[in-house]
């Protein structure tokens, strides 16, 4: 009897276990495998990011983030919050990326290329939409010296001390200007909308703002002479088809031919893998530290060269010794200066989101074994 007794009580315990671990999983299979892996995203508020799941309310915290001027890494988290593309890809790849599935589950390492793919990918469309602004700007200033050229030189030519030539070569500069700055105002419209795409958003929600100027270029680059290793370590993928040759590998006899074939090939296909992984990351180190550098020289040698001739100029013109014309040619000049430093950091800052990308285990094109 008093076994009986005994045995029910256990059974009791035992389900009322059971029962209290399966409330402690969340309803969708909880993600925080997949959560931890996104502290490896190339964004410096990685960690405190959270991925889209099913029957989150996500609009109060995208609102917060939207409001005043949108920093990249803010870009970043709305996206990640809000991109229909990535929750149709979570969404495709199901309860196969909660932890309900184990570590090495395929769907888990294809949503976590995802992440770090639209996370490279709404980095980039920010730093184009802010730089393309940037250039607006810079090229309505050229434009506007070239409206007053134009305009004084049509005075001139009235009053008969300028020849018809002479207008025509500032008209010619004024639709160069013009031209130019038409196609500057047509990419950053084209730049911002594809930075609203990733964000997933659209009526009002999409007027966000964003800075006037893109970020200060480092005091330094980074120094990576294991830049190789880090993009070969970062590769989850490779990773595991590592392990799983290791495997595959102690299984086999090697006594067959067609075995000994086998096994010449899985090497050769990871071998090949990890060449292409290091080649990518000495090319994609070369083109950070080229940009950095011409961006540099652009912003410590160019722009103050420019400031001193326009400075000289203008004390030329104030003691007569130039005319109104050099003053406005050299301003032109100077806001195309302007334009180029603006390209140059843009284009570090794009280089720099690649190169971060690959150290967060982003796969290259055909090397994904």
């Amino acid at each position: 009897m008093n076994s009986a007794i005994f045995c029910k009580s256990f059974l009791a315990l035992s389900l009322a276990a059971t029962l209290a671990g399966c409330a402690s999983v969340a309803s969708d299979g909880g993600v925080n495998a997949l959560q931890q892996r996104m502290a490896s995203l190339p964004t410096q508020s990685a960690s405190t990011m959270t991925l889209p799941r099913p029957g989150q309310d996500n609009s109060s915290e995208i609102a917060q983030l939207l409001t005043g001027p949108l920093s990249a890494d803010a870009a970043v988290r709305v996206a990640l919050l809000n991109n229909p593309g990535l929750q149709v890809a979570l969404g495709n790849e199901g309860v196969n990326i909660s932890d309900l599935t184990p570590e090495q589950q395929p769907a888990k390492l294809r949503a976590s290329q995802q992440l770090t793919r639209l996370s490279t990918e709404t980095r980039k469309a920010w730093f184009n939409a802010v730089g393309a602004a940037q250039t607006v700007g810079a090229l309505t200033q050229a434009q506007d010296a070239a409206e007053v050229s134009g305009d004084l030189a049509r005075r001139l030519t009235q009053a008969g001390n300028w020849s018809r030539l002479q207008q025509a070569r500032q008209q010619v500069h004024l639709i160069e200007a013009a031209s130019d700055l038409s196609h500057a105002q047509q990419a950053a419209f084209s730049a911002r909308e594809k930075l609203v795409v990733l964000l997933g958003l659209w009526g009002e929600s999409a007027q966000f703002e964003l800075p006037t100027q893109l970020p200060a270029l480092p005091a330094q680059p980074r120094d990576m002479p294991d830049v190789e290793t880090r993009a070969l370590q970062a590769r989850e993928d490779i990773r595991i088809a590592t392990l799983l040759w290791q495997r595959k590998e102690a299984e086999r006899r090697l006594t067959k031919p067609g075995e000994l074939w086998d096994a010449m090939g899985d090497a050769a296909k990871l071998r090949q893998t990890a060449i292409q992984v290091r080649s990518h990351a000495r090319e994609s180190y070369q083109r950070y530290r080229g940009h950095y550098d011409l961006a540099k020289r652009q912003q410590d040698e160019m722009l103050p060269l420019r400031q001193f001739i326009s400075d000289e100029m203008l004390l030329r013109y104030n003691g007569m010794l130039s005319s109104v014309f050099d003053v406005l040619t050299d301003t032109r000049a100077q806001a195309l200066a302007t334009h180029s430093a603006i390209q140059a950091t843009r284009d570090f800052w794009l280089a720099d989101a690649d190169l971060q990308s690959l150290l967060a285990g982003a796969p290259t094109q055909d090397t994904t074994p």
